[in-house]
């Protein structure tokens, strides 16, 4: 458990801090056999959030009476938006505070017929 000093939030985009996500000089590697003074949870300090646009589009054709043909449009992360995974939180690595994955999928699209009868 690491050693807080200051404030670590930092301001801009979250593409800008990719590199450096928080102030990783705020933090330092305490004594050794004992313990940090950091909280489980740092206030300042998240994680990017996840907002996914994702949308379907469904059409019924009838063929005949008792035959229904079903086609489906269907796309994942529709506006190919990346959403960041979490910094690296290892005091001891050389890349302690940087932004190194990716959350979500990129855009992905399916079409479907499906016969119900």
């Amino acid at each position: 458990m690491a050693a807080l000093i200051g404030v670590a939030l930092l301001s801009g985009s979250v593409q800008d801090r990719l590199n450096r996500y928080f102030d990783t000089s705020v933090f330092s590697q305490p004594a050794t056999y004992t313990l940090g003074n950091v909280s489980r949870t740092l206030p300042d300090v998240r994680t990017p959030g996840l907002r996914n646009f994702d949308i379907s589009l469904f059409k019924d054709f009838k063929l005949r009476e008792s035959l229904v043909l079903e086609f489906r449009a269907e796309s994942f992360n529709a506006l190919n938006t990346p959403q960041f995974g979490g910094p690296n939180a290892s005091v001891t690595s050389t890349a302690f505070g940087v932004i190194s994955s990716q959350a979500n999928a990129p855009r992905q699209n399916q079409m479907a017929l499906k016969i119900r009868f």
